[in-house]
């Protein structure tokens, strides 16, 4: 049969049946429906904001400005009400605070105290920001606090403008000050002038009488520089010999010094050479005690001997036993870690598979019997249509009284008993056996713990009992060297302590006349100390005259050599000033003439309100938009419409055959065609009904009626070949991957945010997704109307229509020889 037959065929099943023609039917209105739900409200996002709850706490005090009381914040909260922005509730800080922990506030304006007095401060020194705060509960929801965000603004922007009014009327208030300011600095330029007249007057005397005495003061500048130099050679001399008279005292003081010392050192170092020589005698005495006891002690060290041989015996008996319990603790261990292992691989998961499968089991009796009573129902309503007396009817009526012996409530209620007590059985060995909550499975893990425990703690014990029986063995190889070494080395040290006694008597001998010399030697340098300190003094007090001598000097030298310098200074000053008063009494005349001219300038300027708004508010905005929706739902309409016919064709399939034929078709080309046929005929009456309906149900503005439908259709029909690929090539595998295909387009072609603005990644993604071009196409016909944009994506969903076409009819293609055999399908609504 070729493609034009399986077509007829194909549409002759579907009309066959009510039901089935019923589906259908529906089926087609599934777009329309769509469109209906979501494009019918014409409310906008920013309709109605007047009901969003916002608190406005108002605790500004005020301030005064120049004299006048200004209220920036009692201002505000009259422009708020009288405009209906947002739903405001004038309230107090408690009941804002309040009201924003318990979610009723969308956001809370807080006016503080301290608002009005700064912004009085601006032509402070160190001026301050007014600060207006916002709290906003962005989690009652975004787009509400988006909304309040751009409330936020306005507000910013009207405080802006009121304070700018303030601050200009601050300004030209102050302007006034500037313009009296400008007439009393004219006035007193002018005195200022009359003044420096006068003064240049007097300068002029006192240049003429300073040039006269100039002569005189430089005689005696010279006549001050000679003294000078003569007492300056003297104080040189002077100081030149000073060095070696001081190097002389302090040679003399240093020696005397050095003899001190050495004969302290002798004197205070007696006392400790005699000990010295009385310690090496006790030292002496002591080693021949220590001789003779360690002779005596012999017996005692034989018992130390041969205590230490026994501690070792004892202790390599230890050493051997304690590796004995350590290899049987950790055969134990070994033992029970095997019984863990068991019961945590095998005995645990077997018992929670046995508690699954008892559950799923008793699912299934539980399923089965609702199937049971199913077909009884089923089989008592056949009953009823089958005629008295029919062999039918007898085989029906035994079917339906055996069905009923099986679920008699008893039988029913007894096999439910029984699974349920077979899977409590099940549940308590699952949980007696899990290491966390059975009792046997938390002692098995005890005792693991405890063996590992025991096995650490021997395994500590016999290391002990091995470093105890080397030790031992080193104590008894210890002793028998120290008995055998301990008494000559004490007759050895003996022998030196009895030398170092004999030589400290005789040190002791030789100290005592060394300090008799040094007691001599000290009182010779005492003298010549004395004598060197005495001629170093006289020195000093010489040079010290000279030295006051020659300062006199200088000072005078200096002091004339000052006068002669000053008195040209102030002579070259005086002709400064004098000259400087002479471009004072000029300037202070142009001053006179600027000022009076700035205060005829300030006082003709006049300020008016209309010059203070201009400065608060200086640029007005003149704005257009192009291409406005009319309502808010247009410009989900693209979207809506894209969606609502992938949509409609996803539920075609589940309400008519997209894979069996309806007769045997003569090729896969024949039954791709008439598959293709039949559902291409029911996408474009999706495509029209949903067109239409936009158009004249909804009444939306289209900038090109008869493009939307051109398109609607084509777009229905791209969409159809890729839900018949999938559905054709993977059954319901296919339909679950074409809804994933059209959620994971949701987010990603410029639905609820531009493409432009979504992240690099999901933007490269966007170009590959053929909603992205419905999109686009559809938003040109209804509201931009560039028809070369609606051609271009025309052109890429033709790429797609045509690669998912060429799939479709491969699959198709392959699967012919398995449907080569079917002469008849009763399309039927799918669950």
């Amino acid at each position: 049969m070729n493609a034009f037959q399986l077509f007829k065929a194909e549409m002759g099943k579907l009309a066959e049946k009510k039901t089935v023609l019923i589906s259908v039917v529906l089926m087609l209105l599934v777009p329309l429906t769509y469109a209906a739900i979501l494009l019918s409200s014409k409310a906008g996002p920013r309709d109605n904001i007047d009901n969003l709850p916002v608190a406005v706490v108002n605790n500004d005090k005020g301030a005064e400005l120049n004299g006048s009381q200004i209220q920036v914040g009692d201002d505000l909260v009259k422009e708020l009400k009288a405009s209906k922005t947002l739903g405001w509730e004038f309230v107090t800080s408690e009941e804002a605070d309040r009201g924003i922990k318990d979610n009723k506030y969308y956001m809370v304006v807080e006016i503080p105290e301290d608002f009005s007095e700064n912004v009085t401060s601006v032509l402070e020194p160190s001026p301050k920001k007014a600060q207006l705060k916002f709290r906003q509960n962005e989690g009652l929801h975004f787009m509400g606090a988006t909304v309040t965000d751009s409330a936020i603004e306005t507000i910013k922007a009207q405080l802006n403008t009121k304070v700018t009014e303030t601050y200009t009327k601050t300004l030209f208030a102050q302007l006034g000050q500037v313009n009296d300011g400008f007439k009393e600095a004219a006035d007193g330029s002018k005195q200022i002038n009359d003044g420096s007249g006068q003064l240049k007057d007097g300068t002029g005397q006192i240049l003429t009488s300073l040039n006269e005495k100039s002569a005189d003061i430089a005689k005696l500048a010279d006549g001050a520089k000679q003294l000078n130099a003569g007492t300056g050679e003297l104080l040189n001399n002077l100081k030149g010999k000073s060095g070696d008279i001081n190097k002389l005292a302090a040679g003399a003081q240093e020696l005397n010094a050095g003899t001190g010392t050495l004969l302290n050192s002798l004197t205070g170092k007696s006392g400790d050479i005699n000990k010295l020589a009385a310690g090496a005698q006790e030292l002496n005495a002591g080693t021949g005690q220590l001789v003779q006891a360690l002779t005596d002690q012999q017996g005692d060290v034989a018992k130390l001997i041969n205590g230490a041989k026994t501690l070792e015996t004892g202790a390599n008996t230890l050493n051997a036993g304690a590796g004995e319990v350590l290899n049987g603790l950790k055969g134990a261990k070994v033992g029970s870690e095997k019984l863990y292992a068991g019961l945590t691989q095998q005995l645990i998961p077997g018992s929670q598979q046995l508690a699954a499968g008892v559950a799923e089991a008793k699912i299934g009796v539980e399923e089965s019997i609702n199937q049971m009573k199913e077909l009884r129902d089923g089989l008592l309503r056949i009953n009823q249509a089958v005629l008295e007396g029919s062999p039918i009817k007898q085989t029906l009526n035994q079917m339906i009284t055996m069905l009923n012996q099986s679920l008699a409530d008893e039988v029913v209620n007894a096999k439910q008993a029984k699974l349920e007590q077979l899977k409590q059985g099940a549940e308590k060995l699952r949980d007696g056996l899990d290491v966390e909550k059975g009792d046997f499975g938390k002692g098995l893990v005890s005792l693991n713990s405890g063996l590992n425990a025991l096995v650490d703690g021997q395994t500590r014990v016999s290391e002990g009992a091995n470093q105890l029986a080397q030790g031992a063995a080193q104590v008894s190889f210890g002793n028998q060297q120290l008995v055998g070494t301990l008494a000559t080395n004490a007759k050895k040290l003996h022998a030196g302590a009895t030398q170092i006694k004999d030589g400290n008597v005789q040190v002791a001998n030789g100290w005592k006349e060394l300090t008799v010399g040094a007691t001599a030697l000290h009182a010779g340098t005492t003298q010549i100390k004395d004598g060197n300190a005495q001629v170093a003094s006289g020195w000093s007090q010489l040079t010290a005259g000279a030295t006051k001598l020659h300062d006199g000097s200088s000072q005078i030298s200096n002091g004339n050599q000052s006068v002669k310098e000053g008195w040209t200074q102030l002579t070259d000053g005086v002709t400064q000033v004098d000259e400087g008063l002479l471009k004072l009494k000029d300037g202070s005349s142009e001053l006179m003439t600027g000022l009076q001219g700035g205060a005829e300038s300030t006082e003709q300027l006049k300020v008016s309100d209309n010059n203070i708004k201009m400065f608060a508010e200086p640029v007005d905005v003149d704005s257009e938009v192009l291409n406005a929706y009319p309502y808010y739902r247009d410009s989900n309409a693209p979207y809506i419409l894209s969606l609502a016919l992938f949509v409609g064709v996803l539920i075609m399939s589940l309400v008519v055959s997209f894979e069996k034929p309806a007769v045997a078709p003569a090729s896969g080309l024949a039954l791709f065609a008439g598959k293709t046929l039949k559902l291409g005929v029911l996408a474009i009456i999706q495509a029209i009904v949903l067109s239409l309906f936009v158009l004249f149900g909804l009444g939306m503005h289209v900038e090109n009626g008869v493009m939307l439908i051109l398109f609607s259709i084509f777009v229905s029909l791209t969409f159809l070949m890729i839900v018949l690929f999938l559905v054709a090539a993977a059954g319901n595998i296919g339909r679950f991957i074409a809804l994933a295909f059209i959620l994971l387009q949701v987010q990603t072609t410029g639905t609820s945010l531009p493409i432009d603005m979504l992240p690099e990644s999901i933007r490269t993604l966007s170009n590959f997704l053929p909603l992205t071009y419905s999109i686009d196409a559809f938003r040109n016909i209804i509201i931009l109307g560039d028809l070369g944009s609606v051609f271009a994506d025309m052109f890429i969903l033709l790429i797609y229509l045509a690669v998912f076409a060429v799939l479709a009819f491969i699959v198709f293609t392959v699967k012919y020889k398995n449907h080569a055999d079917t002469s008849d399908e009763q399309p039927q609504l799918t669950t």
